[in-house]
């Protein structure tokens, strides 16, 4: 137990106030210190880095001809004949587990004063819903094709569980909120999409072509424990019997918009053979996205404080290459592939927004695991308030499938996968997850009648195990760019179910 003063147990509790102030649950959000700041996306990754496009299910695909190749590939709506309307929804859930062993702590008294507050497991059961919606239409002419959609294929949400060993600790509020706690407790990251498609087709040759325009809007919803030192220190104080808390909540709240475009070609060999390509395009299409918003940081007395911030970063450009055969009228065979730059995400920057020097810039990926223990406190960085650095990688998956008609009007399908990851293990955490994974799908399409279709999928995604265990540098790094300590075991598995009604006119 801690010894403390009246005052002492005064710094140990945040107002009521303040917490409804920030709209959070006062059981999910306690504890006190004073933070520079914070940032952590909760987020999941059902493709490589933080990819969540599975609408569509195994009808997805670079060749697809569903109004989903607005997103794949825009030449595939060109494949289509009249009106085709598609309203797609895939739910997720997500098993997810971090072990942090001791060694990964930064104070060695914390596990002796309160075992299992910084070391141990934590895991999460989260369901995770994703619309999709589109429409494309040739208004009756020979060539010319139109589409729209709304979708979400970057982001996810994560809430993990809570350390019922500590629920209600008076003395260690904060580990309630599990090991984790130091990346991410509640969190939700996404990247919306309103698209635009233009196709033209060329019958005479087999080729279609298209085109999109994309208006983004992205956002970071997230809280995570911080002190202002980066590490996960729980107390202040020489001796127990003076200690005061010193750990700390930020909720980071940012969002903005952003441009984007894709482009495509499919050649349709007399309805046996497709070969489909599509580009889509970064975010802002040359990358930099800035965020705006704030970042609240509730005090040991209770009154939050807020600041404007602005979020850096950049998202990839992905290219996708597809080919589906039918050697039958009744089976299909299908082939496709995906490359995504991820290389571009190398870091990710909190600004403040009222400093109009503010700048972000430091050493790279070299400087970075070479040198750990002097990396982070050199550079550019006015106005950082923190740096992330990610050192994510280009990744890439490749996917099979197929299909059998044993009726005119029910197609029967299957798959499988592999996607690689995004993120090296120096900096995985359990805010971002991402493992080398492979998938396996199977599922039914059902033509009701003419003008409507059903098509339900289920897929279960298998994540290697990954164990950082003295690799992790997220803790060796010098401020602003310090974080707690990341080293442990990570696992996940999703299993992803898909529905979608496809209607033509």
């Amino acid at each position: 137990m801690v010894g403390r003063s009246a005052k002492a147990q005064g710094r140990s509790r945040l107002s009521t106030a303040g917490l409804r102030s920030l709209n959070l649950r006062p059981g999910r959000w306690i504890g006190a210190g004073v933070l520079i700041g914070a940032l952590a996306w909760g987020g999941d990754a059902s493709a490589s880095g933080l990819s969540a496009a599975r609408f569509g299910g195994e009808h997805g695909h670079p060749t697809t001809d569903n109004p989903t190749a607005i997103y794949y590939n825009p030449a595939g709506i060109a494949l289509s004949r009249g009106t085709r309307i598609m309203v797609d929804g895939t739910m997720v859930l997500r098993w997810a587990g971090y072990e942090r062993p001791g060694s990964a702590v930064s104070s060695k008294e914390s596990l002796e004063l309160a075992p299992g507050a910084n070391d141990g497991k934590a895991t999460l059961f989260n369901t995770i819903a994703a619309p999709f919606a589109g429409v494309s239409t040739d208004f009756g002419t020979k060539r010319l094709v139109v589409g729209g959609a709304w979708y979400y294929p970057f982001g996810g949400s994560a809430s993990w569980d809570r350390n019922q060993a500590y629920a209600g600790d008076k003395n260690f509020p904060g580990a309630v909120d599990g090991v984790q706690r130091w990346y991410t407790i509640d969190g939700a990251l996404r990247s919306m999409y309103l698209t635009g498609a233009v196709a033209l087709r060329f019958p005479e040759i087999g080729l279609s072509v298209g085109a999109t325009g994309s208006a983004i809007h992205s956002n970071v919803n997230t809280i995570r424990a911080r002190n202002a030192d980066g590490t996960d220190d729980l107390v202040f104080g020489d001796s127990l019997e003076t200690a005061t808390l010193k750990e700390g909540r930020s909720l980071v709240d940012v969002d903005g918009w952003q441009g984007g475009f894709s482009v495509g070609a499919i050649w349709n060999m007399q309805d046996l053979l497709w070969v489909g390509a599509s580009y889509t395009s970064q975010p802002n299409v040359v990358g930099g996205m800035r965020l705006r918003g704030t970042l609240t940081n509730v005090l040991a007395l209770g009154d939050p404080l807020t600041q404007q911030v602005e979020l850096t970063q950049t998202l990839p450009e992905i290219a996708r290459l597809g080919v589906r055969v039918r050697p039958t009228p009744r089976l299909e065979l299908r082939l496709f592939a995906d490359y995504s730059r991820w290389s571009v995400f190398n870091k990710q920057c909190l600004l403040d927004a009222d400093d109009p020097d503010r700048n972000c810039s430091f050493a790279g990926e070299d400087e970075a695991f070479t040198n750990p223990e002097a990396y982070g406190a050199e550079g550019d960085h006015s106005g950082v308030v923190q740096h992330l650095p990610r050192f994510w990688k280009d990744s890439g998956g490749v996917r099979v499938g197929a299909s059998y008609w044993f009726l005119p009007g029910l197609e029967a399908y299957l798959g499988g996968g592999y996607d690689s990851s995004a993120v090296p293990v120096q900096t995985l955490d359990s805010a971002l997850m991402d493992m080398d994974k492979g998938s396996v799908s199977v599922g039914v399409r059902w033509q009701i009648v003419r003008q409507v279709a059903l098509s339900l999928t289920s897929t279960q995604i298998i994540f290697r195990k990954v164990d950082t265990a003295g690799k992790s540098l997220l803790g060796a790094w010098q401020q602003p760019t310090r974080q707690a300590g990341a080293d442990g075991t990570y696992s996940q598995f999703f299993s992803v179910l898909n529905l979608y009604a496809d209607l033509r006119f």
